[in-house]
């Protein structure tokens, strides 16, 4: 889209000012990311984040808005009434003139502010900045404490449904179109599906859904998509700011967020990482990240949630491991891949198989870091 188009649809959001740049952001899989500027009255420059929603992912947008609003609202509100900073402390929605939200965002564009001196990592390697990101997931939890999860909308119905991406994967594999035009795919993922379809990793799958529908753990609000570079941080401090990208924010299990943030984050390795020799599991980077999350959730976090989290982060590292493998037997129809990279979906299959059995191998380990502290008063 050109820059004039791109303009006129920026004019439509309730921003004092003229706009003096619109630049595309390259990051991420799913929507198309702006950054527009504006010159303020008093000969500011103050900067908006300016999306297209993917509607083959979010196919109501109005609905995901709905949910982004009610949840940012509450999470400002609470941090009023702990006289916390609201500065940065979430995004901020922006509003539309001339009560055009329903048509701008039937048209799939919405508006937000952009929050200054941040920046955001695929990996890192300080430990310091890992026990940040557990915080910042965490508080993202804290404040929601209380909110009634069951007034959002599912936007993506059954997003973090292990059993029913179980199910998907199979369809994949009895897809006799599939076999018969890419053969050549199934061969490749071979070991990937031997590995992920054996039973004992199957029978896992259904353990957190089904304690959640027995209401043996609370259903929360959950961000669902806690990846590391979904957290900003300042860029002087390397504190984290806060969550961003809560397209995916519904109701759910706070070990979600717990395990995919830790998916990403107990690895320097990238997500498509082609040597495998380079994916490897730092148990201090486990320890960092969960003592950041207990600091800001131990006074909310349920004993069998606290239970769970060795399995949130398997079952998130087994979940993103069969959508990834799916979609490459499927063609390579969801994720976004890099025509320069072949088979880039099987590769970050791979990665994530490579992720869970060394997950398998230390589970031991994992529980007793998150007794030990959560038995420590002082985090």
């Amino acid at each position: 889209m050109n820059k004039q188009d791109l303009i006129k649809i920026a004019r439509k959001f309730s921003i004092d000012g003229n706009i003096t740049n619109i630049d595309e952001c390259s990051s991420g899989h799913i929507n198309k990311t702006y950054v527009v500027e504006y010159k303020t009255e008093n000969n500011k420059y103050k900067k908006y984040i300016l999306q297209y929603v993917n509607t083959d992912v979010f196919p109501n947008l109005p609905e995901l808005m709905k949910n982004m609003k009610k949840v940012t609202e509450y999470i400002i509100k609470k941090a009023k009434e702990n006289k916390e900073a609201t500065e940065r402390i979430t995004i901020k929605v922006i509003g539309t003139i001339d009560n055009a939200q329903d048509d701008i965002y039937n048209k799939n564009w919405r508006m937000e502010e952009f929050i200054d001196n941040t920046t955001t990592y695929l990996t890192t390697e300080s430990l310091d900045m890992l026990f940040e990101a557990g915080k910042a997931v965490g508080k993202f939890q804290r404040y929601l404490d209380g909110f009634e999860a069951q007034n959002l909308y599912e936007v993506i119905p059954n997003f973090h449904n292990t059993p029913n991406r179980v199910k998907q994967l199979k369809e994949a594999l009895l897809n006799e179109e599939n076999l018969n035009i890419r053969k050549e795919r199934f061969n490749l993922a071979k070991d990937t599906i031997e590995f992920l379809t054996q039973e004992e990793r199957l029978s896992k799958t259904s353990i957190i859904i089904n304690k959640l529908q027995k209401n043996v753990i609370p259903l929360r609000v959950t961000h669902n998509d806690t990846k590391l570079s979904n957290i900003l941080f300042d860029k002087d401090t390397n504190k984290s700011v806060c969550l961003i990208d809560l397209d995916t924010v519904m109701p759910g299990s706070l070990v979600y967020d717990f395990g995919e943030g830790l998916r990403t984050g107990i690895t320097t390795a990238k997500e498509d990482e082609e040597d495998l020799s380079k994916v490897l599991i730092d148990i201090n980077r486990f320890e960092s990240y969960t003592k950041g999350f207990l600091s800001q959730t131990k006074d909310i976090i349920t004993k069998e949630e606290l239970n769970l989290l060795p399995l949130g982060v398997w079952m998130m590292t087994y979940e993103n491991a069969i959508r990834f493998l799916a979609d490459y037997l499927n063609g390579d129809i969801y994720f976004g891949v890099d025509k320069n990279i072949a088979n880039h979906n099987l590769i970050r299959a791979k990665v994530h198989v490579e992720l869970l059995k060394q997950m398998e191998e230390q589970e031991d380990e994992m529980i007793k870091i998150i007794e030990n502290i959560s038995e420590n008063k002082n985090i």
